[in-house]
């Protein structure tokens, strides 16, 4: 064969195979936040339906859930269980707590962590395929409400932060609630309750501040307690730090409290007779609300 027509055919060999391979690339580079969020919920959807059927089709590396970047993993976190890990399967039946990333950090505790919490982003170091060298991934945990399964699926993101990932599931900073329980002195009650109204207006103006109750024990006479709603944790800091609630909380500690104790918490779950929607489905199921 002409030496000139072999070379002319392997050029075109070469450059066939870059071509498909850029197309493979292409195909990964498309993975965005909101892909990886699609594929996790309708691995959800799946799962609700079938149940554990439906693990055979999100456990297989070659499904359209896992044939990706955004590829699954699925955790039962009670157990600290790896249920399915289809691009590293050797994992699959290990304890996700133990998990290290490239720097040393047990990610996989913290990925429980917000399992139990709701779910949201977490972020780690790891390799990207086919390279040696630590990069920031993020990765999406769905607890699915009723079921033992919580969904993940990552990417390499460098560019939004934990914030900003979660504002597009809605897994943002926690609404806090602050409970101040207060045992106020004979002769210190009454300016305990001064201080407070005069402390209204300023608290009401507070960025970040939804509602304030004030409720008196039928238990133990005399002991009160103020239950404050934030929109973070960080707006109830703000007023924890505002000059003049700070010089009225010297007072009380040092004159007018006899004891009190500070409780600060996240909502996990909020839900009323009239809205459900955040209720677990075993509440809802047993009350017969569909």
């Amino acid at each position: 064969m002409n030496k000139k027509l072999i070379i002319m055919l392997l050029a075109m060999l070469i450059a066939e195979t870059n071509n498909l391979f850029s197309q493979s690339m292409s195909k990964r580079l498309e993975e965005t936040p909101q892909s990886v969020i699609a594929n996790v919920h309708k691995a959800a959807r799946l799962l609700k339906e079938k149940g554990s059927e439906a693990l055979a089709v999100l456990t297989d590396p070659k499904s359209e859930f896992n044939d990706r970047d955004a590829y699954l993993f699925i955790i039962d976190v009670d157990k600290s269980l790896v249920v399915s890990n289809p691009r590293f399967p050797e994992r699959t039946g290990g304890n996700i707590r133990e998990h290290l990333d490239w720097s040393g950090k047990h990610y996989g505790v913290e990925l429980c962590e917000i399992a139990m919490c709701g779910g949201g982003w977490i972020e780690f170091v790891w390799p990207k395929p086919g390279t040696e060298e630590g990069t920031r991934k993020v990765s999406y945990i769905y607890p699915i409400p009723g079921m033992r399964y919580t969904i993940c699926a990552g990417i390499y993101n460098n560019t939004m932060t934990l914030d900003e990932l979660n504002t597009l599931t809605g897994h943002g900073k926690k609404k806090v609630a602050v409970i101040f329980e207060v045992m106020p002195t004979a002769k210190g009650k009454a300016n305990y309750f001064k201080m407070g109204a005069a402390l209204k207006e300023e608290l009401l103006r507070m960025p970040g501040f939804i509602s304030v109750e004030r409720f008196a024990s039928v238990n133990n006479e005399g002991k009160f307690l103020s239950l404050s709603f934030w929109e973070s944790e960080e707006a109830a800091a703000g007023w924890r730090n505002q000059v003049n609630h700070r010089q009225n909380q010297k007072m009380g500690h040092d004159k007018l409290f006899d004891n009190y104790r500070i409780s600060v918490g996240k909502i996990v779950r909020e839900y009323t007779d009239q809205n459900r929607s955040g209720a677990p489905d075993d509440s809802n199921e047993y009350l017969g609300i569909k």
